[in-house]
C-alpha cells in the first residue's frame, strides 16, 4: 500500500515537472525576444532611467596606531557588522551594446558599531549611526544574451558625504570623531532579466573606502589607539530599468 502510494506521488510530480518544462520553454522564447528587442531599442538611445533598490552590510575596517601596541589598558578594537538600506536613481549612458557609464546618486542609511575590549575585563559598545548621500561612477561590462539574460561586470569608484555626523549619539562624550567625506572603489557583478516594458537587474557589488575618514583625537579613549577608519560594504541590490 505504501509503494502504491509513493509511485502514485511520484507519477503526478512528474507530471507537474514536465508540464512546467512545456510552460518554460516559451517563456524562454519570449525572453530571449525581449533581449533582442531591449538591444536594438537601446541602439536608438543614448540613455536611460531606472530605480536603484538595495541592502547588505557594512563595517570599519580599523588601523591601529603605535600607541595600541605598546598600551596595556586595551586589549582589541573591533567592528562588527551593521546592516545597510539604500535607495536611488539609475541614469545609464550608452557607449555601445557592451558598454555603460552609469551613475546611482541615492541614500544609503547604516549602523556600524565598534567594539572596545579593556584590560581590566570590561567591554565598551559604540554605536555610529550614518546616512549616507552616494553619488557613484561606475562602468557596466554586458556579456552576449544568454537565453532570457545578460551577465554583466561593473567596477567603478564613489563619493560618498555622511549627512548624520551631527546625530545625537554621534555627538556623544568619548565618541571617534569622523571626516563626513569618504571616497571609494567599487566592483561587483550581476545579471539582466528582460520583460516586455523593464529590465530587472538584481547585482551585488563590494565597496571599499580609500580615504581615512578617523579625526585622530589623542584626549578621547576611543580615538586616540585607531589610526585610520575605512567603510567597507557588500550589496546586494535591485534595479529596475527601462
Amino acid at each position: 500500500m505504501q509503494t502504491t502510494y509513493f509511485w502514485h506521488k511520484y507519477h503526478l510530480y512528474s507530471r507537474k515537472i514536465i508540464l512546467l518544462l512545456f510552460l518554460f520553454v516559451p517563456v524562454l522564447t519570449f525572453a530571449q525576444r525581449n533581449v533582442m528587442e531591449n538591444d536594438m531599442k537601446f541602439a536608438r538611445k543614448r540613455y536611460h532611467f531606472g530605480i536603484h533598490l538595495a541592502s547588505g552590510f557594512s563595517d570599519f575596517k580599523i588601523k591601529h596606531n603605535e600607541l595600541f601596541a605598546a598600551s596595556d589598558s586595551i586589549l582589541a578594537i573591533k567592528s562588527k557588522y551593521g546592516i545597510d538600506f539604500g535607495i536611488g536613481a539609475l541614469i545609464s549612458f550608452h557607449i555601445n551594446r557592451y558598454v555603460e557609464l552609469r551613475t546611482l546618486p541615492g541614500f544609503v542609511f547604516s549602523n556600524k558599531q565598534l567594539n572596545y575590549t579593556y584590560s581590566n575585563a570590561s567591554t565598551e559598545k559604540k554605536d555610529i549611526p550614518q546616512i549616507f548621500f552616494e553619488f557613484p561612477i561606475e562602468f557596466k561590462f554586458k556579456s552576449q544574451p544568454l537565453r532570457d539574460v545578460k551577465l554583466y561586470l561593473i567596477a567603478g569608484f564613489k563619493y560618498s558625504y555622511d549627512v548624520g555626523r551631527n546625530f545625537k549619539a554621534r555627538r556623544q562624550v568619548n565618541m571617534p570623531l569622523q571626516s563626513p567625506h569618504d571616497f571609494a572603489i567599487n566592483y561587483g557583478a550581476g545579471l539582466e532579466i528582460h520583460f516586455p516594458l523593464f529590465i530587472l537587474s538584481p547585482e551585488f557589488k563590494m565597496s571599499n573606502s580609500v580615504l581615512n575618514i578617523h579625526k585622530y583625537d589623542n584626549s578621547l579613549p576611543a580615538s586616540k589607539f585607531i589610526k585610520g577608519l575605512y567603510n567597507r560594504a557588500f550589496t546586494f541590490s535591485i534595479n529596475f530599468e527601462g
